[in-house]
């Protein structure tokens, strides 16, 4: 899907730890990735300096993500776990979760978001923070695109390159994703696999209010051309009953309280 994963995954990792430090998140801050994938945001996070634990529903994901680490010598703590059952699969807590790359719409029912958020919400510090991103369903609930144009990178001969196909439902809830992959062997010589999966099309004033009602505060969304991020971001802070840590906190810089 890139034409080079790592130097995509670095610019991924760069926006991302420019939105937590312009939070008061820096490194060595402990930051949680809950939806990692092949770890485009948690390994890249781990080269910046943070102090990275990675989770992921898939099996396979998680070992790609592993490989990966390994090849670059990168310390993150990588693991096998459903989000809606988060707080049971790490130890401790962090500066930051963070889940990207329209993950949490794969979570198609009201329950199943309110228990991932809670169990994100208990495994962070109070005062910290929480950062996704998902695609803008706002928008594109009213339009209902028909899918992604096939993109290819590389030289013919060895070209490769994902394309996508989008069956929306009739109240425009849900849609249903076939991601097609392109792979050329030899000159004209094609590879092609196809994979399914449904999302819902989730509103960003929905999300903000399961993160409000599962205790988080001062939930801020930033749009691509805000964060500089290819997809909207949320920021929620985690509720603080108690005054912020004092400045001399290992990972965070002094500023106002976050109430």
């Amino acid at each position: 899907m890139f034409a080079d994963w790592w130097t995509a995954a670095q610019w991924h990792g760069e926006v991302i730890a420019r939105v937590l430090a312009d939070r008061g998140v820096r490194p060595p801050a402990r930051v949680l990735d809950c939806t990692c994938g092949v770890g485009t945001q948690a390994l890249s996070l781990a080269a910046l300096g943070y102090r990275v634990t990675g989770t992921d529903v898939s099996r396979h994901a998680v070992a790609r993500a592993r490989r990966e680490a390994q090849a670059r010598r990168l310390p993150v703590r990588l693991a096998r776990a459903d989000v809606r059952q988060i707080r049971a699969a790490v130890t401790g807590t962090f500066d930051a979760v963070i889940s990207c790359d329209n993950s949490l719409p794969h979570l198609l029912t009201d329950s199943d978001l309110e228990r991932a958020v809670a169990g994100i919400r208990a495994c962070l510090s109070e005062g910290g923070i929480f950062v996704a991103s998902m695609r803008d369903y706002d928008d594109l609930r009213r339009t209902r695109p028909g899918g992604v144009p096939i993109t290819l990178h590389g030289e013919p001969g060895s070209r490769h390159g994902a394309g996508q196909s989008w069956r929306w439902s009739t109240d425009g809830e849900h849609l249903d994703i076939t991601l097609f992959t392109f792979r050329e062997r030899a000159a004209g010589d094609w590879v092609v696999s196809a994979r399914e999966t449904q999302y819902r099309a989730l509103r960003r004033g929905r999300l903000s209010q399961v993160l409000n009602d599962q205790g988080f505060t001062s939930a801020e969304w930033l749009l691509p051309e805000q964060s500089g991020y290819h997809q909207p971001v949320v920021i929620a802070v985690a509720d603080c009953p108690e005054p912020e840590a004092p400045a001399d906190h290992p990972h965070r810089q002094p500023g106002p309280a976050r109430r």
